[in-house]
């Protein structure tokens, strides 16, 4: 083969590929790494949509936070609980915050330490005209309990076979259909409750009960099995381990509104 011959097939050859070669160099730093996707349901008032209808609250901020420092950007994915635990197993999210661990999940989420918040135990609510009390465990058999569906709540409440459940889309909707009396009772995260309560101005028409069902688990952060990120979590755990170190969780969990008493 001649020099020229030569020369004439491998020119094309050359500037085709140097676009390529020039992207690599040139592109931003965080192009190698991907957005971090959040799985965002709400959940008051950690989980919440601001004035604009965008995601906010401490949790939000704590991911928020993460990426900075990752030097990514976070894309939210909405979703109510059940259909971003899907998006979690099918790798279409990367992360969860807010969500309980079970056996089950860990199938698909890593659920990272080290945790990021301490537990909050479960309340149970009435109505105010329901001279019923639930002040021991068995108290809850005779009772038709709202369930939000995909929840987790608490090992012996999850596996009680005995118990009549009724699920929906979200606590908030429990609430409802405990007004409406289509259920008799409601089980949910004590702070979650008060908040919502004190958001729709029911408080003086549903009590809690004496009974509260003790939190097991503190909070992590749970990261898709199929995320692109699960091969970097070392990364993600070693930054959270200096928000934790530095005090920035403690502070964005602070900011929290003081819930009713």
């Amino acid at each position: 083969m001649s020099k020229n011959h030569f020369a004439d097939v491998m020119f094309p050859f050359l500037r085709g590929l140097l676009p390529l070669v020039l992207s690599l160099f040139l592109c931003p730093v965080w192009a190698a790494s991907p957005p971090l996707v959040l799985a965002f349901n709400t959940f008051s008032p950690w989980k919440t949509l601001d004035a604009h209808g965008q995601p906010s609250g401490p949790y939000v901020e704590i991911v928020k936070l993460l990426a900075a420092r990752l030097d990514v950007p976070v894309q939210y994915l909405p979703c109510p609980l059940q259909r971003c635990l899907q998006a979690m197993q099918q790798g279409q999210a990367d992360l969860v915050i807010g969500v309980r661990n079970s056996d089950d999940r860990d199938a698909y989420i890593d659920f990272l330490d080290p945790p990021y918040a301490a537990a909050t135990p479960l309340a149970i609510y009435l109505r105010r005209v329901d001279s019923r009390k639930v002040r021991r465990y068995a108290d809850l058999y005779p009772l038709r309990i709202g369930v939000v569906e995909g929840m987790r709540y608490q090992p012996v409440f999850d596996a009680d076979k005995q118990l009549e459940r009724d699920f929906a889309p979200s606590s908030l909707s429990n609430f409802r259909k405990l007004l409406a009396g289509r259920v008799d009772a409601v089980v949910i995260n004590r702070r979650n409750g008060m908040e919502l309560l004190h958001s729709q101005g029911w408080e003086a028409l549903i009590r809690e009960q004496p009974l509260q069902l003790p939190a097991q688990e503190e909070r992590r952060l749970g990261l898709s099995r199929r995320s692109a990120w699960y091969a970097r979590r070392g990364r993600l755990t070693a930054v959270l381990r200096g928000m934790l170190r530095d005090g920035s969780i403690a502070r964005l969990l602070a900011v929290m509104p003081i819930a009713p008493k």
